[in-house]
């Protein structure tokens, strides 16, 4: 169901739409405001907690720095549509090569044990991702930047008993407002069911389902045509092809039973 494009040191998928609205004041017709957020795909942990203290986009030759705010996140609240800001500044418009994250810690837990993230060259270099992308004067614009849980975060040690784990992050990268979204209710959500967003062969994005009323939202979803296949952990399954993601709009599946 899942392919991979492999890059080192980052997997990532770029998916880049312009997002802007009108300019706020105070920014001149030469700048841009730039906001940088952060969502997560659920991973099979109890938490991922990631600390960021710097958030930069390569322009030119110089690394223009977008925030300099260490920030702590624990990766699996930031899913279902939730996201968090990682920073924002007003930076000159032009062609930008590279977003890069310096990462100065992780833990993660499982099975009630806080284990380290080791992140290769997180605080030193920052895990760099592109392609390049352009933006104009006088507009804001947000991207998304998506972690998934389950493939970036891997143990090593014996199977069934890891002795660490390390970051190779899988992410894309997206527009907030060209985005659309999926939206459902599980009736039957007592077994931890996941819900995925699928485009071609590939897992775009995942959710759990929500575990008080059920309902799931497939968030920051670029316009297309989408499966979307839910399963639970006693194999009770559900998909529906043909699915429609409009910029800006919601596609509400309504109820859904699993079986």
């Amino acid at each position: 169901m899942r392919s991979f494009i492999t890059v080192v040191p980052i997997w990532f998928v770029f998916l880049l739409a312009v997002s802007c609205s009108d300019s706020p004041s105070g920014i001149s017709e030469t700048k841009t405001l730039l906001k940088i957020n952060l969502t997560d795909a659920p991973g099979e942990f109890e938490e991922v907690n990631i600390t960021f203290s710097e958030v930069s986009a390569l322009f030119g030759n110089q690394w223009i720095i977008i925030s300099s705010q260490s920030q702590t996140f624990d990766l699996l609240t930031l899913s279902n549509g939730r996201s968090a800001l990682l920073g924002e500044a007003e930076v000159e418009a032009g062609r930008y090569q590279q977003i890069r994250l310096k990462i100065s810690g992780g833990e993660v837990v499982t099975g009630g044990t806080s284990y380290p993230l080791t992140v290769p060259s997180g605080a030193q270099t920052g895990l760099k991702f592109g392609p390049a992308f352009t933006i104009e004067p006088g507009i804001t614009y947000e991207l998304i930047v998506d972690f998934d849980a389950s493939r970036s975060i891997h143990a090593t040690g014996p199977p069934g008993n890891p002795t660490n784990f390390i970051l190779t992050p899988f992410i894309r990268v997206i527009a907030q407002e060209p985005s659309g979204a999926i939206s459902g209710q599980v009736t039957n959500f007592e077994h931890l069911p996941t819900a995925y967003a699928i485009a071609g062969g590939d897992t775009v994005t995942s959710t759990s389902i929500d575990k008080v009323n059920g309902n799931f939202l497939l968030a920051f979803l670029p316009e297309g045509v989408y499966s979307v296949a839910i399963s639970d952990t006693l194999g009770n399954a559900y998909t529906e092809s043909d699915i429609t993601v409009t910029k800006g709009e919601t596609n509400n599946l309504g109820q859904i039973t699993l079986k």
